[in-house]
């Protein structure tokens, strides 16, 4: 358990974001294997530009409301 807490920590906290970025990174993989298997090709760069988005999208949109909230006066 202590293992998965290093992983997935940010400071000794663990970040929701990166939990759900893996299991899309599993969804994503899933996809193109399955892609892959049935059509015995590699999916365009559009269709991997997509789940590479959809992949990354939990920790991107973590990162930019951290970026976003920096700005913020401190007393709000």
């Amino acid at each position: 358990m202590s293992f998965l807490r290093e992983v997935f920590s940010d400071g000794g906290q663990g970040s929701a974001s990166r939990v759900m970025m893996g299991f899309h990174a599993l969804i994503g993989g899933g996809s193109v294997l399955h892609v892959v298997y049935h059509t015995h090709a590699l999916p365009d760069a559009v269709s991997m530009a997509g789940i590479t988005a959809f992949v990354v999208a939990p920790y991107g949109l973590n990162v930019a409301k951290n970026a976003i909230s920096s700005f913020s006066p401190k007393g709000q």
